[in-house]
């Protein structure tokens, strides 16, 4: 009997034990399920939650666990999930032995692997598990589970909230952080699940994103900080092969939270192997450079700015030109437009600055930014923060740089000076060295060896002109016309007509000596158009004959097209100057005025009176004419045909054959009477003497109806812009049967005056001119009339050789701005020697084809003395107007005068074509850089390869052309026009 009732008693204790479970489980599903309000409910799971520290069954215990577990896990409402985990931890914490049963290995295992409703509550249900556990004898091996499982969680779960969550568990509990060998694999898959995370597309959820990307880059911080560097650099490869995989999503921008935990000292080692790596193609390059830009946008990002420089200053070392193109090009007004950001603003600026400065072959990137500036320094001056008070001097620094570099667009650039005309402009020397420090060139790998032929452009900024096959006459001219600033700003702004071929094809050079960034130039295209008929390529010609030729062509053309009755303009009238002159004709003149003077006329033609009259009874005859230039005879060279016509072609002396005498002879020696220097002012008088005409040159007088004795008078009548004066230094020696050179010294001087008939009444320029001369005479220059036009000498072009068939041709020359003037008549008075006397600026060059570089005056003044067979040849000088002084231009004497400041813009088609050339000339410096590093890099699969590369250098071809290219023969060059 006592065995039956104690039966009876265990079975009635169990089935009451069941029933209590039962009616827990009940309880729990049914106040979730009932009617009551939510804040009657809460007080019910919460007197549930406090029961799990009575004392209770195992299985009420292992029910409730499981049931909470659940809510939390998939439960759809706020009270399931909340009060589903409060209970769970009560019930859990208090009831230790039975919690270990239900959180046992397999459990974790399940719910590490299984996708549940609620992704990112499982890290958090393992968080509070864990804390429970970790007096249990079991926490080791969970951790090992929770290792092991670590990668696969992560790869399974690209869930911000739930890797954030995840992040959060392993800071707590860091003994279940993968370790070993998994640790890089780990942190390799957290990076790519994090950058498949895109932002949520309703704005309230940005700052939770924010905050649970912050967490994942927290731990992924503390990882680094505990590993050796191979974790480090596999993370950052990770990284970059994200950032650089083209793909149709775009990584998450939050993976500019790690940016503040990568180490800044390691920039340098992994830009360098990055770039040097041969598996990482310029887009790639390219796309993981803008979306590190990207970054920027990030709130708690740091760094970024850093960065991205030091991988545009890496990529500018090694001539990867086109990826910074595209890079700058892509992005810089996008962060510019995003510096009204705070965030942005000094690291934004920062970027944008080094591009800017860096990206000198166009200004294209600086005008996409410019219309932005206003809003930009509104938002900044109505910021009163110590970060804008900073900036803004910076800024405005920054556009004065930048207009300085890209001149020439006043429309531009007058409201951007408006604004920032409160700040302090920086001076010409800080403007030259944030340009030299920041240019591509500049950051080169000082150990790489440059092909010559890949030089920098001459640090002056004055580009070369390849030599294309004995054309040193023409660059030398070409270079001296160029330095003639009114013309070359007038070429440049004249729109051509259909029938100006020289036109065109001579404002395309001058516009890339404006703004091409190659050392030097080849004029292929313009040689082809502007050589003479009779000129056999590649011997070397007259470079006299050539700017005869050239500027008779340029004449031509436009006075054709301007005679043109359909051109919309009406008729010119016939030209009133010689408009073509060859070996074989020579077009008169007539006096009838035209309509309007041609680009040439305006430049270089002045008009000139000749006046003969017969000895014999009296009759005079005068004609006037136009001339481009002025030929001028040696006085001690006897020949009839040495004082060639104003106009003339120095041919007639060339092609003459005069009784020559010794003085005419190459000088072997430096005797003091072959070495007899001679002024200019010598040659012009000698030109202008009246000139005897008898025996074989003798007069052939209408009144007399016969040849007479005469007399011919030469007289200057109205002077030209610039004055183009040739020596004639070149005869025909029919003793040697050979043409041959005078050799006498000539001194030319800086300022020259020149005797113009009709000068001598009352004149605007008299004070200006009255003082000049005046002060020439106390210097001892012997001036020929009181009647003269002030000139200064702004070209020289240097023939070095014995016969004007060979030798070499090259050109000193200087800006012909007129300058500072003010007081210029008072300041002349201090003057005592003549080369002191001068009103150009004195920063000379020397124009030597593909060569230039520096002068001055004294090193071409006296060039005989060093170099016998070096002579001047052709002279341009300005003329000194006093009505234009100070106000042509306002610089003075200490400013650099730059083609893009003074000149007008150039029409688009010709800056287009630059800008072309100039992208097409930085890829073939990357391309020649590319295969040498390519032809000298060890072979390595590995991605970083840490060891310093010393095989750097190679030799490539030469951009734009350069060698003997003959007769245009230019296959293999690329020339652009």
């Amino acid at each position: 009997m006592s065995w039956l009732r104690s039966s009876k008693s265990y079975s009635l204790k169990v089935k009451k034990d069941k029933v209590k479970t039962e009616k827990m489980d009940v309880i729990l599903k049914g106040i979730i399920a009932s009617t009551h309000t939510d804040s009657v409910k809460q007080d019910l799971l919460h007197k549930i939650a406090e029961k799990g520290s009575s004392l209770q069954p195992a299985g009420t215990i292992q029910a409730v666990l499981e049931l909470t577990s659940q809510w939390y896990l998939e439960g759809e409402s706020y009270l399931q999930c909340k009060h589903g985990l409060e209970i769970y931890k009560s019930w859990g914490k208090h009831n230790l032995s039975t919690f270990e049963q239900f959180f046992n290995k397999q459990y974790l295992t399940k719910i590490l692997s299984k996708k549940y409703r609620n992704l990112g509550n499982v890290p958090t249900l393992i968080l509070h598990s864990m804390q429970i556990l970790q007096v249990s004898p079991m926490f080791r091996d969970h951790c090992s589970v929770i290792e092991n499982q670590a990668i696969t969680y992560v790869k399974d779960h690209q869930d911000i909230v739930c890797l954030a969550n995840f992040a959060e568990f392993l800071l707590q509990f860091k003994e279940c952080i993968p370790k070993g060998e998994i640790c890089l694999p780990f942190c390799s898959t957290l990076i790519l699940s994090m950058s498949l995370c895109s932002p949520p597309e309703v704005e309230s959820d940005l700052i939770s994103y924010i905050k649970n990307a912050n967490s994942i880059s927290t731990l992924i911080s503390a990882i680094w900080r505990t590993s050796d560097s191979t974790v480090v650099l596999g993370s950052l490869k990770e990284i970059f092969h994200i950032i650089s995989s083209p793909c149709d999503i775009e990584p998450a921008v939050c993976l500019g939270s790690l940016v503040q935990y990568l180490p800044t000292n390691m920039i340098n080692t992994v830009v360098k192997n990055v770039i040097s790596n041969s598996n990482i193609n310029n887009n790639s390059m390219v796309t993981a450079i803008q979306r590190i830009i990207d970054w920027l946008q990030w709130p708690t990002a740091r760094y970024v700015d850093q960065w991205v420089i030091a991988f545009l200053k890496g990529l500018a070392s090694v001539q990867k030109y086109s990826i910074l193109i595209s890079v700058t090009e892509n992005k810089v007004d996008q962060i510019f437009e995003k510096l009204q950001f705070a965030p942005v603003r000094e690291p934004g600026l920062n970027i944008v600055s080094y591009m800017l400065l860096s990206f000198q072959h166009s200004p294209e990137p600086f005008h996409k930014m410019l219309p932005m500036v206003p809003k930009i320094i509104e938002d900044w001056r109505g910021d009163n923060s110590d970060q804008c008070k900073q900036l803004l001097p910076k800024l405005a620094e920054l556009l004065h740089v930048l207009m300085s570099l890209h001149g020439g667009f006043p429309e531009l650039y007058d409201p951007v000076y408006e604004l920032i005309k409160d700040f302090e402009k920086p001076s010409p020397d800080v403007i030259k060295f944030k340009l030299e420090h920041s240019k591509w060139t500049a950051h080169r790998d000082a150990q790489a060896y440059v092909p010559r032929s890949y030089q920098p452009k001459a640090e002056m900024g004055k580009t070369g002109l390849h030599n294309l096959g004995n054309t040193c006459y023409m660059n030398s001219i070409l270079q001296a016309l160029y330095m003639c600033d009114s013309f070359r700003n007038g070429l440049l702004q004249h729109i051509p007509s259909i029938e100006q071929n020289m036109v065109v094809k001579l404002q395309y050079v001058f516009a890339f000596l404006s703004l091409s960034q190659r050392p030097a130039y080849a004029p292929v295209n313009f040689l082809a158009a502007s050589r003479p008929p009779w000129f056999v390529a590649g011997f070397q010609q007259d470079c006299s004959e050539f700017l005869k030729y050239l500027l008779d062509q340029l004449q031509e053309q436009e006075t054709s097209f301007l005679r043109n009755p359909n051109n919309g303009t009406g008729t010119l009238s016939k030209a009133t100057g010689t408009l073509s002159r060859s070996p074989k004709k020579e077009k008169s003149v007539k006096s009838e005025e035209s309509k309007g003077r041609t680009l040439i006329e305006e430049n270089f033609g002045g008009r000139i009176s000749t006046a003969v009259k017969c000895l014999n009874c009296g009759t005079s005859s005068q004609k006037e004419e136009m001339f481009m230039d002025l030929p001028l005879a040696f006085p001690d060279y006897n020949s009839t045909f040495q004082k060639a016509l104003a106009g003339g072609d120095s041919k007639m002396a060339l092609h003459s054959s005069p009784d020559t005498s010794a003085s005419v002879r190459p000088a072997t020696s430096t005797n003091g009477e072959e070495r007899n220097c001679l002024h200019l002012n010598d040659l012009m008088k000698h030109y202008l003497e009246p000139e005897k005409l008898a025996g074989d040159n003798m007069y052939h007088c209408d009144n007399c109806n016969g040849l007479q004795e005469g007399e011919r008078t030469i007289n200057i009548v109205q002077s030209p812009e610039y004055l183009i004066l040739t020596l004639l230094r070149f005869s025909y020696d029919t003793r040697l049967q050979s043409r041959s050179k005078i050799f006498r010294e000539v001194k030319y001087p800086k300022t020259l005056a020149v005797p113009v008939a009709g000068n001598d009444g009352p004149h605007e320029k008299e004070s200006l001119r009255s003082a000049v001369l005046e002060q020439l005479d106390k210097c001892g220059v012997e001036v020929n009339s009181k009647c003269s036009d002030i000139y200064s000498l702004c070209s020289v072009v240097i023939h070095s050789g014995t016969s004007s068939d060979c030798g070499h041709y090259y050109c000193y020359a200087r800006h012909s701005v007129v300058t500072n003037t003010e007081n210029v008549c008072e300041n002349l008075t201090s003057i005592e020697q003549e080369d002191d006397l001068d009103f150009l600026q004195d920063k000379w060059y020397l124009f030597n084809d593909s060569r230039v570089s520096y002068a001055s005056y004294s090193s071409f003044s006296n060039v005989t003395k060093r170099f016998t067979k070096d002579t001047a040849y052709v002279l341009i000088y300005r003329k000194i107007d006093e009505t234009k002084l100070g106000n042509d231009y306002k610089l003075g004497l200490d400013q650099n005068i730059q083609p893009s400041k003074i000149d007008a813009p150039l029409r688009a088609d010709l800056r287009d074509a630059v800008n072309k050339d100039n992208r097409t000339y930085l890829q073939e410096q990357e391309n020649v850089a590319s295969k040498n590093s390519s032809r000298k890099r060890p072979n390595s699969s590995s991605w970083y390869n840490w060891k310093d590369d010393d095989d750097k250098g190679g030799s490539g071809p030469c951009g734009g052309g350069n060698g003997s290219l003959g007769d245009l023969d230019t296959s293999g060059a690329r020339f652009v026009f």
